[in-house]
């Protein structure tokens, strides 16, 4: 007969065991590489609002685009500060219409309210760095021959040639 200390002690090592394989940094990227985001967008740039509701500022920015979406979540990314606003991640309820503003979000920089306004897909920590790599290479491959341009094409860097 097991003493109850005894288990207590052995129900507390499985349950440590249990917890730690549940949340082992592999497990946590897998289950992050698991979501499809391809309905989701990135707003950088979009002020806050003191009530904390930016439905209503979305809506503005998605109505400027010629856009009505249905919106199935709305929330900011981060920490809040005072010298920046957070980023929103918007869900949408299809791939295609998130296809849609991310094609039209060029638009943006034309426009006075939505000027600093960027709109990008919501990627994984590995796409982000994939992009950031190609951004740099872009960046270099500008500084190095200024005369010709360049764009990001299915993930490498391209001359266009007009």
């Amino acid at each position: 007969m097991n003493s109850y200390a005894s288990v207590l002690d052995t129900a507390a090592t499985t349950m440590k065991q249990t917890c730690t394989s549940a949340l082992a940094p592999t497990e946590i990227a897998l289950a992050s590489a698991t979501v499809d985001r391809s309905a989701h967008l990135i707003v950088h740039g979009l002020a806050e609002n003191t009530d904390g509701n930016d439905t209503s500022r979305l809506k503005e920015l998605f109505e400027h685009l010629d856009e009505a979406p249905v919106l199935s979540e709305v929330s900011r990314l981060g920490r809040r500060s005072d010298d920046r606003a957070r980023p929103v991640r918007v869900v949408l309820r299809s791939r295609e219409t998130a296809r849609t503003i991310l094609g039209k979000s060029a638009q943006l920089k034309d426009s006075d309210s939505f000027q600093s306004v960027f709109i990008s897909p919501d990627r994984t920590v590995e796409e982000r760095t994939e992009r950031r790599d190609l951004v740099a290479r872009l960046k270099e491959k500008r500084g190095q021959e200024p005369e010709k341009i360049f764009r990001i094409r299915r993930g490498s860097v391209v001359e266009i040639s007009e």
